[in-house]
């Protein structure tokens, strides 16, 4: 069987050949009755890039804690470099030596369970609703029958504001929704001031089609399908902003890089950016510390972009119950809360530990850090990831390059649109 795997921003898409029925083979009955029994023998856990000194000794007390804990289990724990990995993973999968336990993004995770390689947890876990819903929608894949990964760490996006410049436009109070962001950078920008330093992409259409309470698929009935009038409104009103100065020169020269948008900000000459939890503290304070005074954290709009880190269980594990019952304790709330004390900046993926993030945050250095803090934890109920496993990094580029040609008026934002869903369709075909 021929899949398509899709890269997570710094791996390129591949493609590679897998057997549906790979591994050591346990029947489907075998996984029926996982995470019951005696939990003994041995399995293996693999986790992406988190063997070193700051990880290592956290890793060692986890199985450590859970062979105490369970007499006759052995996890053996290992660590594969983060260069390759998602090539690593399938070529595991294919030679039927697919760890019992192992670190997916949703992406790669899609690549296994759509060759029937990984155990459905929405059936055999217990738990399965104790953690974050949109983690676990991230591992819920179109035409793939349940829910393939615990969420372990996640991520998210937060608005920031330059308050001096928004109050060159009257606004003493930052905006809450994408409509009152676009009248605002309106008004500002016939003074000559630009809100906004980066351009849609399908993703981000996603999330401002969300914010007035509509839904985009970037994929429906197995088709691309995000050029939509909703789609096609909201580029139009970035080139109405666009001829309007709303918008920086260098979103446009800069579409579909990496950061663009947050480099713009430090700037001082942009008054919005999105950037993640620990931006004031880890960057701003850093490279920007005259804006300190003027900063503003506000939630994000809409349904947030949701970024996700997770576990998954072989299906074809000999030991499903054991490997089963360790996932379950590798991402329960008091282990994610001490994973996310090492990985500043994430947090953890159940909906308890996020409950109070006092428990797992370093100390603020800025106000404005705590109130981040304390919003990211809050909107990981109604964060969303963002675009489709399918969807690759190349396909966002070359979409977002199609809306910067419309918003500097050389194209519609139909043809944008048009464009983009065709350059993706073909791709996939291939």
């Amino acid at each position: 069987m021929k899949i398509r795997s899709a890269s997570i921003g710094f791996l390129a898409a591949t493609t590679l050949l897998l057997s549906a029925c790979t591994g050591g083979g346990v029947s489907n009955e075998s996984t029926d009755n996982a995470g019951e029994g005696n939990a003994t023998g041995e399995i293996t856990f693999q986790t992406w890039s988190l063997k070193n000194d700051k990880f290592t000794p956290y890793f060692e007390k986890l199985v450590a804690d859970f062979e105490k804990a369970n007499p006759g289990a052995k996890i053996k724990w290992i660590d594969q470099p983060g260069d390759g990995y998602e090539d690593k993973v399938l070529q595991q999968a294919e030679s039927g030596e697919l760890p019992d336990v192992i670190n997916l993004p949703p992406e790669y995770a899609y690549a296994l369970a759509s060759v029937d390689q990984l155990m459905d947890l929405k059936k055999e876990s217990k738990i399965i609703d104790e953690y974050v819903p949109g983690g676990v929608e991230a591992y819920t894949f179109d035409g793939v029958e349940g829910s393939f990964g615990f969420p372990w760490y996640l991520g998210t996006e937060l608005n920031y504001w330059n308050t001096e410049l928004l109050e060159k436009a009257g606004v003493s109070q930052a905006p809450s929704t994408y409509k009152e962001l676009w009248a605002v950078a309106e008004k500002l920008g016939q003074d000559g001031i630009q809100t906004i330093s980066d351009l849609p992409s399908p993703k981000g259409l996603q999330i401002m089609v969300s914010d007035a309470g509509g839904k985009l698929d970037i994929i429906k009935d197995g088709k691309f399908a995000f050029n939509t009038p909703e789609a096609e409104e909201i580029v139009n009103t970035y080139i109405d902003l666009y001829k309007k100065g709303a918008i920086s020169p260098e979103a446009l020269q800069n579409a579909g890089t990496a950061n663009a948008n947050v480099n713009n900000f430090n700037k001082g000459t942009a008054a919005w950016t999105t950037a993640g939890p620990n931006y004031i503290d880890k960057d701003v304070a850093v490279n920007a510390p005259t804006l300190l005074p003027n900063m503003q954290v506000t939630a994000g709009f809409g349904n947030p972009p949701l970024f996700v880190q997770g576990i998954s269980v072989a299906k074809n594990s000999k030991n499903p119950e054991l490997a089963l019952k360790f996932a379950e304790f590798v991402t329960n709330t008091e282990n994610q809360i001490e994973f996310v004390k090492l990985a500043v900046g994430f947090f953890p993926g159940t909906v308890a530990a996020n409950a109070d993030p006092s428990t797992f945050a370093i100390e603020a250095e800025h106000e404005q850090q705590k109130v981040a803090t304390d919003l990211a934890a809050k909107q990981m109920d109604k964060a969303k990831m963002t675009g489709d496993p399918k969807f690759t990094t190349e396909m966002e580029t070359f979409a977002k390059q199609q809306i910067a040609l419309a918003v500097k008026g050389e194209i519609t934002a139909k043809e944008a649109l048009d464009k983009s869903v065709e350059h993706a369709q073909q791709a996939i075909e291939k």
